[in-house]
């Protein structure tokens, strides 16, 4: 059975301006997750970076599972109501819809996901940002799957010089999600090209071009897009 690993990240208040989440904000958050996940994940782990609380899940319900997703945007409204009573500063900044409909994506919190057969002893690495925009992880994943310069896996493991897939997402096209497929290494420029403009195009997924199995995922929400109007950075994960 494959595993999946969830990311969902918001922003639902802080103390003191953009610094942190209360004490507090963040047990409440906790204490939702853990009262009404049974069932739903194997694992959690909540933490945060500057003021966004985020939900690490691992489970084996594949991406966008409803219920998964629906559990995470009531504990982010459990916690506004706290940020709330606190008068913390931007209690549910990152809530952009007043329901949940079916899927986080597109309300405001950021999500990547992942879903892959799990092998002995995975390791796997959780990269968090705040007060940035979605491409801020476009050179690091750039160097890491495509560069052996700077990766030397790419060229010792045959597999690995096979190549990655980029998939690179135009998050500036408005009129709905823009995709571009690019493979590594033959368009390697075309990659750069691209991902050098960090604000409108940034990596939304990387597969092996060995396996077909994803090897990188990241959230590519543009807040403003959602709500027709600036309401902070978009803290990709």
């Amino acid at each position: 059975m494959k595993t999946t690993l969830s990311i969902i990240k918001a922003d639902i208040g802080s103390i003191g301006g953009h610094i942190k989440p209360s004490k507090q904000l963040l047990e409440r958050v906790r204490e939702f997750v853990e009262k009404n996940s049974k069932g739903l994940i194997n694992d959690l782990y909540v933490s945060h970076t500057g003021d966004d609380i985020a939900l690490l899940f691992s489970h084996q319900k594949g991406t966008g599972h409803e219920a998964l997703h629906k559990m995470a945007w009531e504990a982010f409204v459990a916690g506004t109501e706290t940020a709330k009573e606190q008068g913390l500063y931007g209690a549910g900044q990152d809530l952009l819809k007043d329901a949940f409909s079916g899927n986080v994506k597109g309300m405001g919190p950021a999500v990547a996901e992942m879903e892959f057969e799990e092998r002995p002893n995975e390791p796997f690495l959780f990269f968090a940002a705040d007060k940035t925009d979605p491409g801020a992880y476009n050179l690091p994943l750039f160097l890491a799957f495509a560069d052996p310069m700077f990766c030397s896996g790419l060229m010792l493991s045959p597999a690995m010089a096979q190549g990655f897939k980029f998939t690179i997402m135009d998050v500036e096209y408005t009129e709905g999600d823009r995709i571009i497929e690019l493979n590594a290494p033959e368009d390697l420029y075309d990659i750069a090209a691209l991902l050098r403009d960090n604000e409108r195009f940034v990596v939304e997924s990387i597969h092996s071009r060995s396996t077909g199995d994803i090897a990188a995922a990241v959230s590519t929400t543009r807040l403003h897009n959602i709500a027709g109007k600036y309401t902070g950075m978009d803290d990709p994960v």
